[in-house]
């Protein structure tokens, strides 16, 4: 009897009947609210998810509920926000909990304007981190059979050191229900239990982040493409500070989604590199056979960009910073993003300006071609954004030239040198005289 007592002490957690406290309230949205909470049988705080009481009888409410939970459990990813448990509690309202998450989302992050979409665009080394993450979320539920279908900067959560997690499911669909399924085969009978029941009219998701034929097609006939849209106009935001459809209307936004095509990335921000342009206007392409076929895809060319050194960081310098001074190492050179450069030199402490040099135009890349010191300094007249290329990043470049183009190049590079070298020369030897 003793024994009997003990065990039934062991497992009283367990069988805790009041097993949620509510601690705090984390949000509020139009189908459920969230809760942080105490679940007092496994003894840890979670995060919870009701649907409003106002909606037990609204039947697609609850169906989307449901579906949220049930394909958040199809998945297994570092960057999609798991599902801990899910039930019916004793005011009848489903429920589902997950982990209590501490980061900003997105939008938060790039201070993304809610009525304009204006951003503040990140670090390239952050956006191609954060990207990245989400396209290898994407890949993996829709490897699964599942699209996301509202993917937008609001549902994606930046916690500490860039990781990122995906949240808010609720228009996700099942497009391949046989890849879930296929995991439980040995046991067909539970295979009901994946089921995902849903209104093939409904039109969900956010315009503005919307693929064209989101805009227009039944659920049903969308597939993994139109997340690949989405993801490219949030990839465009981030790197321009602007979103490539501006309309603030539903209906024209919507319209301007399925008829008009952006300018290039590398049209609004000189500073970014072709092949990263290029890869954005092909997730943007109006024609699902004209996008990318998968976000491996995707994740194949953003790896191909990284690795090819066009990953070129971004310097800032404020007005009257020193850039480069003269006699420093020639190890590296820059492209201006924006500001003004004034390059100059100085002997016998006289100060003598060689000349200017803006936005889109390189600077100190003398001393880099010739691997030599700087001959003259450069201090930035305004505040400037300078992107970056290193000697190793420059050769990596350099080395996928076909040798008939190098050996062109290459005469350019020494007749400008040489040029450079005389005119350099000649006013010294006005100084001496």
């Amino acid at each position: 009897m003793i024994k009997t007592n003990r065990v039934d002490d062991l497992l009283a957690d367990l069988r805790e009947p009041d097993r949620i406290h509510v601690l705090s309230r984390l949000g509020e949205g139009a189908v459920g609210l969230v809760d942080r909470v105490f679940d007092k049988r496994l003894g840890r705080i979670v995060a919870r998810k009701t649907l409003r009481a106002e909606l037990l009888e609204d039947e697609p409410s609850v169906r989307n509920f449901v579906n949220e939970a049930k394909i958040l459990g199809q998945l297994d990813h570092g960057s999609v926000i798991p599902i801990f448990d899910t039930y019916v509690n004793e005011q009848g309202e489903p429920v589902y909990t997950m982990p209590e998450i501490a980061g900003q989302s997105l939008a938060r992050a790039i201070k993304m304007d809610r009525v304009t979409g204006a951003a503040t665009p990140l670090a390239l080394h952050r956006s191609l981190r954060i990207i990245g993450q989400i396209c290898g979320a994407m890949a993996h539920a829709h490897d699964r059979g599942v699209i996301h279908l509202d993917l937008k900067p609001e549902n994606m959560i930046v916690l500490e050191h860039d990781r990122v997690v995906l949240v808010d499911w609720g228009a996700a669909r099942l497009f391949a229900a046989d890849r879930s399924r296929s995991r439980v085969e040995r046991a067909p009978k539970l295979a009901r239990y994946i089921r995902v029941e849903e209104d093939d009219d409904l039109l969900v998701g956010t315009p503005r982040f919307m693929s064209p034929e989101q805009t227009i097609a039944r659920r049903s006939e969308l597939g993994p493409e139109s997340d690949i849209f989405s993801l490219g106009v949030i990839f465009y935001q981030m790197l321009t500070g602007r979103l490539p459809f501006r309309e603030t209307d539903v209906e024209e936004v919507m319209r301007e989604v399925r008829e008009s095509v952006p300018p290039e990335p590398r049209m609004i921000d000189r500073g970014i590199h072709r092949r990263l342009s290029d890869i954005v206007m092909r997730m943007l392409e109006k024609q699902e056979w004209d996008r990318y076929p998968n976000m491996e895809a995707v994740l194949s060319d953003l790896d191909a960009f990284r690795s090819t050194a066009a990953e070129f960081p971004v310097l800032e310098f404020g007005a009257g910073e020193v850039v480069f001074s003269e006699g420093d190492d020639g190890d590296y050179a820059g492209v201006i993003v924006s500001g003004e450069v004034e390059i100059w030199t100085e002997a016998d402490g006289d100060r003598r300006v060689l000349g200017r040099v803006f936005e889109g135009e390189a600077v100190g890349e003398l001393a880099l071609l010739r691997d030599a010191s700087r001959s003259a300094s450069a201090t930035a007249l305004t505040s400037t954004a300078m992107r970056v290329i290193s000697a190793p990043a420059l050769m990596s470049e350099v080395e996928k030239l076909s040798p008939w183009v190098l050996a062109i190049l290459s005469g350019v590079v020494e007749r400008f040198i040489d040029r450079s070298d005389r005119l350099v020369e000649l006013l010294r030897r006005s100084d001496d005289e």
